[in-house]
């Protein structure tokens, strides 16, 4: 079956700025959202993302430069893989992603290569 990747992205520290209580309200919201995934046969794995982000970027002859990133935009939090039947399959599994709850956006993209 064909994997496809549901990306949760945020901007300006959006989770941070949440109170506590919606915090956990979330989390549970996402444990429940996983249970759901895995009743259907869909999940695959997934995991939260956070800290400080280290850019890594590749110079003609070999060479890598390594920076800190201030980036507070376009932010990768956390990603789950589901298997689904195709791409409509895969995006209505991602209509139910908690992320849509609190202002993130959710990208799905299938895996592997084309």
């Amino acid at each position: 079956m064909p994997r496809f990747a549901i990306l949760m992205y945020e901007d300006d520290h959006a989770w941070a700025r949440l109170p506590k209580p919606r915090q956990e309200e979330l989390l549970a919201l996402y444990g429940a959202y996983v249970e759901d995934l895995k009743a259907k046969h869909a999940f695959v794995g997934g995991n939260a993302v956070g800290g400080p982000i280290t850019v890594l970027t590749g110079k003609h002859g070999g060479a890598i430069d390594t920076a800190l990133s201030s980036q507070t935009m376009d932010v990768l939090t956390g990603w789950f893989v589901v298997e689904a039947p195709d791409m409509n399959a895969a995006v209505a599994l991602a209509k139910g992603c908690p992320a849509l709850l609190h202002g993130e956006r959710v990208h799905v993209r299938p895996t592997g290569h084309a």
